[in-house]
């Protein structure tokens, strides 16, 4: 008899009698057995452990773990439970096989009887037992209604070794930070929707961790000061909105490379932002200017998206932040941003740039100008991306009066566009103006350099882009029409 494990299965058809189905999955290697398993749900992967003695050992060892109960098991009492008592079985079936990640989604207030099922102890008691496998990836997703310090980070976890990456989501929740030397092992913290008690505690915690490359606070709330300093993290993102009494962000880091900082606030009175960070390439700054701000010297960056809202009388601001990053190869504006910049003359030096992405509503008559301005003086450039988003404006048919689009192009040449000598490629949105068409335009007259030119229309625009004429061209451009 053949060595390989055979399952009899019947045919369809009587006549064609029993066939024998070759069981291929059992005998793979465990690796790539769990490889296969990680593209079905956790629940399925129940079920194939059903299959055979090997699939079951398979699933008791498969290293991703998720506790994610359906809709019907969290408001459902007997349901409910009865998923808890299952992962329970689940969990001293599987003994001490590694768990590599462990997700808990989970929420408080879908039934009364939460409290009475001690669910919160059980779950400290999975989040003891994946430390003890050696957990690596720690996901924790809580809902709850109360707003109480979850001390849901045991004593025991503190020793685990292995982790090294912890992602909270308690939804406004309060976390209480355990102490300073606090899994000082860890590589990866994401926060998002939290409130930490013993902030003083996590202030500190940062600087003794040693290994930490990432670190992610989303909506972490009832900061007043918060100073970042790691000589390890690689890369920060900070989101916060709203009301926030949040008034200083300072961060140091020699081997930073990427930070991310969406900052808007209501008053923007005695806020203060400092950098330190000499060897950034990636810098993504969203929401409003503080009243100090101070991003040092980045010598390294490669790639600036500045996604601003500044006031009328924060030009002098634009202008630091642009000569702060002037030395980047990338450089992403959006629209707020560049009419800020566009009222400081003279503009900063930009002839570093080789990639400039413009994201607007619509290239309009006040907006076409400041544009071109911006565009003056840059040598290098050779990559221009404009991005327009006028879904909330209604189309103006190409047979209807342009009222909006009465800028003449012709000034193009008077502000030196010419001067870009190397552009290559452009990428142009059609909006509801037409001002994007006549820089097209201008551009494949004008340009020699030029290789490539991409023109995105959408749907309601078709009909009128084909009805456009080509014009003539200096170079030998290739030019694409995208539909959205």
């Amino acid at each position: 008899m053949d060595h390989r494990r055979k399952m009899l299965a019947t045919a369809s058809s009587q006549a064609q009698g029993p066939e024998f189905i070759v069981d291929r999955f059992s005998d793979l290697p465990v690796e790539v057995a769990h490889h296969i398993l990680s593209f079905l749900p956790f629940k399925d992967i129940g079920q194939v452990g059903c299959v055979s003695k090997r699939c079951l050992e398979l699933y008791l060892s498969y290293p991703s773990l998720i506790f994610n109960p359906s809709h019907q098991q969290r408001n459902n009492m007997w349901r409910r439970l009865e998923a808890f008592n299952y992962f329970d079985k689940f969990l001293a079936n599987r003994d001490s096989n590694k768990i590599e990640c462990f997700r808990i989604s989970w929420d408080y207030h879908s039934v009364k009887f939460a409290r009475a099922f001690n669910e919160l102890l059980r779950i400290s008691t999975w989040i003891r037992h994946a430390a003890r496998c050696n957990v690596q990836v720690l996901d924790l997703d809580f809902d709850m209604q109360c707003r109480v310090p979850l001390e849901l980070l045991p004593s025991s976890i503190s020793a685990c070794k292995s982790l090294r990456t912890l992602v909270i989501d308690f939804k406004w929740n309060i976390l209480k930070w355990p102490s300073s030397n606090f899994l000082t092992n860890l590589q990866c913290l994401k926060l998002n929707r939290v409130q930490i008690e013993g902030l003083e505690l996590f202030d500190k915690w940062i600087p003794c961790c040693k290994f930490l490359k990432e670190l992610q606070l989303v909506y972490v709330s009832g900061i007043k000061r918060m100073t970042v300093i790691s000589s390890s993290l690689e890369s920060f993102s900070f989101v916060l909105y709203d009301r926030n009494p949040l008034c200083y962000l300072g961060i140091s880091g020699e081997k930073l490379e990427d930070i991310h900082i969406q900052w808007q606030c209501a008053s923007l009175s005695g806020k203060s932002l400092n950098i330190f960070a000499p060897n950034l390439k990636y810098l993504k700054w969203g929401g409003n200017l503080m009243d100090h701000q101070n991003l040092g010297n980045l010598t390294c960056l490669e790639k600036a998206e500045i996604y601003l809202d500044p006031k009328v009388d924060e030009s002098d601001k634009i202008f630091e932040v642009l000569c702060s990053i002037g030395r980047s190869k990338v450089l992403i504006l959006n629209e707020e941003t560049m009419k800020a910049l566009c009222r400081k003359s003279p503009m900063p030096t930009l002839d570093g740039i080789s990639y400039l992405g413009l994201r607007t509503s619509s290239l309009t008559d006040e907006l076409f100008p400041k544009m071109v301005s911006l565009l003056n003086g840059m040598t290098t450039l050779r990559k221009l991306c404009i991005t327009s988003n006028p879904s909330f404006i209604r189309w103006r048919p190409l047979d209807a009066p342009d009222n909006s689009s009465r800028y003449n192009t012709s000034c193009c040449g008077s502000h030196n566009l010419a001067c870009m000598h190397e552009l290559q490629e452009v990428i142009i949105e059609l909006s509801n103006g037409t001002n994007e068409w006549k820089l097209a335009k201008y551009i494949l007259e004008h340009i020699q350099s030029l290789k490539k030119m991409v023109i995105l229309y959408s749907s309601k625009q078709e009909e009128d882009v084909v009805l456009r004429k080509k014009p003539e061209m200096i170079s030998a451009a290739t030019v694409v029409f995208q539909k959205k």
